[in-house]
């Protein structure tokens, strides 16, 4: 399946966030769960984010912002202009003990973060809106550039089985890619086995830690069981 089919999805995402407002996750003011089992984990371990975290899809800032109040560096990629515009009015006079800096950029194309810097790179269901093969193992490697030796990217992403999502692959013209399109916003999502996420990252990444969420959620005006895989990589010290 090429780029040439695909509909522009940032102006997609546009409307979701102007208008539409059918993914009541992309407007909660806590830490997704993705985020709390990453610091859950490294707590585990003894261990803190210490230096740069950078948000791929950071949306209207709801990992963002309470991570930049928290003292937090943090640098949000987001391609919808929409979101950027939101999560700019939530910050107004805003206080941070942190950081937080944003670019709008397509994850398509290279990340505007310099080589080995990053102490951890979040994807909160970011990945999945790339549905071309070869434009997520480009991100993979530049998820993998951008993190410093000893970093860490935690992936949260659609499962095949997700109640929300799956119902729609058997219909789509894209179902052998596993691809979707939500009918209420035109965005296309990506779903994923674990072997298949695993392979937009690993190598040069190691999975380190994996987990199925499972929970009953509201989207587009309905209630479903969301089945969402959550992947911890690591970059080698080598």
């Amino acid at each position: 399946m090429g780029t040439a089919q695909l509909s522009e999805p940032a102006a997609a995402w546009d409307r979701e966030y102007a208008e539409i407002r059918a993914y009541t996750t992309s407007y909660r003011g806590d830490l997704d769960r993705g985020v709390r089992f990453l610091l859950d984990w490294l707590a585990a371990r003894g261990e803190t984010l210490d230096g740069p975290i950078v948000d791929c899809g950071c949306g209207m800032g709801r990992n963002a912002i309470p991570l930049a109040r928290r003292g937090h560096e943090v640098i949000g990629l987001e391609h919808s202009a929409a979101a950027l515009g939101r999560l700019q009015a939530a910050l107004a006079g805003d206080s941070l003990a942190g950081s937080l800096t944003t670019h709008r950029h397509d994850l398509n194309a290279p990340l505007p973060v310099a080589s080995g810097s990053a102490a951890a790179v979040l994807d909160i269901t970011a990945v999945d809106n790339l549905v071309d093969a070869a434009s997520r193992r480009r991100y993979g490697d530049e998820v993998a550039r951008i993190l410093r030796p000893g970093g860490t990217a935690v992936v949260v992403t659609f499962a095949c089985d997700d109640g929300y999502y799956g119902r729609w692959v058997e219909g789509s013209p894209w179902r052998r890619e596993g691809v979707v399109e939500d009918p209420h916003t035109g965005i296309r999502n990506q779903l994923f086995t674990p072997a298949q996420l695993d392979a937009v990252f690993v190598p040069p990444l190691r999975r380190q830690a994996a987990a199925t969420l499972v929970f009953v959620d509201e989207a587009a005006g309905g209630r479903w069981t969301r089945r969402f895989l959550i992947h911890l990589y690591w970059k080698g010290l080598a």
